[in-house]
């Protein structure tokens, strides 16, 4: 069976992010233990992700493995995404349509300097001609029109917009379509969690963690779509 993820320019290209990510969240850390905590501030998601634009903010491997294990499980075609980064993310899910045979990975991001620098590392990783890059607010860019019906999902964006999102992507779900979310674990998911558990909305639903990456540990929720 064919893994892009082995011996590959995509495994080459996850490599060197991973490393660069490492790289600048230690760095991070540094300065953190030699200055004072700032005081919070109220931001808009905007504000938020345009003062986070050279931050990598990545998912780790082994929560990329298993996103990749369940897409080509599920022989899914048509993956959406919310929230490309610099498109970590993004090779794991084209690596898995690219093994599945064929189909279309759909991202959006907000920021246009991410979206740039994601498309180059999905050039290098040889993967670009599966992606379809959004650029700007995910409400309405992945309200137009999308390549058949979703099979997969994946969630990663601003916490607070996962609930919107995945009711602008409902009507498009096949029956059986999986909604991968990360970070779901922070603040601001807590409506989004409990509308996916509740049964009246037509989702089986799973917390997990896994194991690994500079965060330790990271918290996800996996959701099947009935």
């Amino acid at each position: 069976m064919t893994n892009t993820l082995l011996d590959s320019p995509a495994a080459h290209v996850l490599d060197k992010l991973f490393a660069d990510a490492e790289q600048q969240m230690a760095k991070f850390r540094d300065a953190a233990q030699n200055q004072p905590k700032p005081e919070p501030v109220d931001q808009t998601p905007f504000e938020r992700f345009s003062a986070r634009k050279d931050l990598y903010m990545p998912i780790d491997r082994p929560f990329g493995n298993l996103m990749y294990s369940l897409i080509r499980a599920t022989q899914a075609r048509t993956v959406v995404e919310f929230g490309t980064s610099f498109g970590i993310s993004t090779i794991y899910l084209a690596a898995a349509v690219r093994d599945n045979g064929a189909g279309k990975v759909i991202t959006s991001e907000f920021i246009p300097e991410k979206a740039e620098t994601a498309k180059k590392n999905l050039t290098d990783a040889d993967l670009v001609d599966l992606i379809d890059f959004r650029v700007g607010d995910a409400l309405m860019t992945l309200n137009e029109p999308l390549p058949g019906q979703v099979d997969f999902v994946f969630l990663d964006g601003e916490k607070s917009m996962y609930l919107d999102i995945l009711k602008v992507l409902e009507p498009h779900m096949k029956s059986g379509c999986l909604i991968s979310s990360d970070n779901t674990d922070h603040d601001g998911v807590e409506n989004f969690l409990a509308y996916l558990h509740d049964p009246a909305n037509g989702y089986v639903s799973t917390p997990l963690l896994t194991l690994g990456g500079s965060k330790h540990h990271s918290g996800h929720e996996v959701s099947l779509r009935l």
